[in-house]
């Protein structure tokens, strides 16, 4: 592989180490062309730490089916549509980055992003699953990547957040779950935190002009100190949330359902409620959103 490109990695006791062909199975997540010397991987790999360490945990897929994709007939695993709106919201926050938004926009990319993960090729098939109740359902990813070169480059862990001690229980969930369709789960609403009734500081309010200009007329129509304002006052409030006391008010998910425990399972407790509580995320998406 010897384009550029944006990449999760399975935790290393997955699955899919035995059973792909590839040197390192993997979920890319931002094809960004031909490495080429104009391109500014520090800069890339900098701000990608950054969302690692600040916007994502480990993180697992549900797989939907494995199947054959594109032109080389490849052996892949097709992800479910769980997380799908996730994976483009941490996209979508990558391409903030002015370097990696440039490198993706001139890279030609299929209409659609669908997330997969290969297995294999005709040529190099994937290893014979010999377990006695063959067959992959969920793929565990705990590493994201830069890579720069043949399945290799910048690579950060991502760290687990307890997101337990920002949660508590609340019965204030039917109204917004029964809007996504999801029956038995519930969660509540995060409390404000911003003291309320004051106004904003200049930073605040000028982020917030930022958001609304970019809602409306795209990201184009920001200024690049306007863009890079946005975002650094997005982040320190998020890092602000997770640095602050516990309130009563926080979100949590109730394990409960059918659904939740499948997802308990696979990935543990904090994990789940990972899965519908990342809010900064859905609020740079949302932001940035043509």
């Amino acid at each position: 592989m010897s384009d550029l490109a944006i990449v999760a990695i399975p935790e290393e006791q997955d699955i899919v180490w035995k059973i792909s062909s590839q040197k390192v199975p993997h979920l890319t997540l931002c094809n960004l062309g031909p490495m080429t010397a104009d391109k500014n991987v520090g800069a890339m790999a900098s701000f990608l730490e950054h969302v690692a360490n600040t916007t994502m945990d480990p993180f697992g897929l549900s797989v939907d089916y494995r199947g054959e994709l594109g032109p080389n007939n490849a052996d892949v695993l097709f992800f479910d549509t769980f997380r799908r709106d996730w994976l483009k919201q941490i996209r979508a926050f990558l391409l903030t980055q002015p370097d990696i938004h440039k490198a993706y926009m001139s890279t030609p990319q299929f209409p659609d992003y669908i997330p997969h993960l290969t297995l294999g090729f005709p040529d190099d098939p994937a290893h014979e699953d010999t377990r006695d109740n063959p067959g992959i359902h969920w793929v565990q990813f705990d590493r994201v990547a830069l890579w720069t070169s043949d399945f290799d480059g910048p690579t950060f862990r991502l760290p687990k957040h307890d997101w337990r001690s920002e949660v508590s229980w609340s019965d204030e969930a039917d109204k917004f779950l029964a809007h996504f369709g999801v029956k038995g789960m519930r969660w509540g609403v995060r409390k404000d935190r911003s003291g309320g009734g004051h106004g904003g500081s200049d930073d605040h309010n000028n982020a917030t002009a930022a958001r609304a200009k970019a809602k409306k007329g795209g990201v184009k129509s920001l200024s690049n100190k306007e863009l890079q304002d946005m975002i650094t006052r997005m982040n320190l409030e998020q890092q602000y949330v997770r640095l602050a006391p516990p309130s009563k008010g926080a979100i949590i998910m109730r394990k409960g359902s059918q659904v939740v425990g499948e997802i308990l399972i696979g990935v543990g407790k904090s994990q789940a409620t990972k899965l519908l509580n990342d809010q900064a995320t859905k609020l740079v998406a949302q932001a940035l959103k043509k």
